[in-house]
C-alpha cells in the first residue's frame, strides 16, 4: 500500500495539528506521510507540550510551517484534515472555507470540531484537565481516521490502549 500523505491544520498556533501529526507518526509510521501547519505562526503554549510529555511524546515548541506556504510551495496532499471548534471561534467557518479554496480540488478535506487550548479555564489543574480532554479527542478521531481509510486499524487499537 501507497503511504497517504495527510496534513493536519488548525487555527492559531498549531497546537492542536501538531499533536494529530504525532500521534499518526506513532501509530503508522510506516503507512502514512503526516505533518501539520497553522495560520498563526507563534510558540505553542506550555500546556500542549506539557500534556504530551504525559504519554512519552515530546511536542515541538516550534509551530508548525503556515498553511499558505505549504501552498505556495506545492505541498501535495491525499489528506486536509481541519481542526476546529465552530461553537467557540468565530474564525471556524472562514478557516474551513480557506482549506476548502486550497485543497479541495486536490485532496479530500475533512474538518474535526476540536476545541482550542485556550477554551481551557479555571484553576491550573482544571486547565490541564480540559486539555487532556481535547489531547485524547484529537487521539481518537486520529484512531479513526486511520481504521476508516483502512491504514492500521490493528495497530491502532492497540496505540489506544497505551495511552
Amino acid at each position: 500500500m501507497e503511504r497517504k500523505k495527510v496534513l493536519f491544520v488548525c487555527t492559531y498556533h498549531g497546537a492542536r495539528s501538531r499533536i494529530a501529526e504525532e500521534f499518526a507518526k506513532q501509530i503508522a509510521p510506516e503507512k502514512i506521510d503526516a505533518c501539520s501547519s497553522c495560520f498563526d505562526p507563534r510558540k505553542i503554549s506550555p500546556m500542549p507540550i506539557d500534556i504530551m510529555w504525559e504519554v512519552g511524546i515530546d511536542l515541538p515548541a516550534e509551530s508548525p510551517k503556515p498553511i499558505f506556504n505549504r501552498h505556495k510551495e506545492g505541498d501535495v496532499f491525499d489528506y486536509v484534515i481541519s481542526l476546529c471548534h465552530e461553537v467557540l471561534t468565530e474564525q471556524c467557518p472562514l478557516f474551513k472555507r480557506s482549506i476548502d479554496v486550497l485543497y479541495a480540488k486536490m485532496a479530500e478535506t475533512i474538518s474535526w470540531s476540536i476545541q482550542d487550548f485556550k477554551s481551557c479555564s479555571g484553576t491550573e489543574e482544571e486547565k490541564k484537565a480540559g486539555a487532556r480532554e481535547i489531547r485524547d479527542k484529537i487521539k481518537s478521531e486520529v484512531i479513526s481516521f486511520l481504521a476508516q481509510i483502512g491504514i492500521g486499524a490493528e495497530i491502532a487499537t492497540s496505540f489506544s490502549r497505551l495511552w
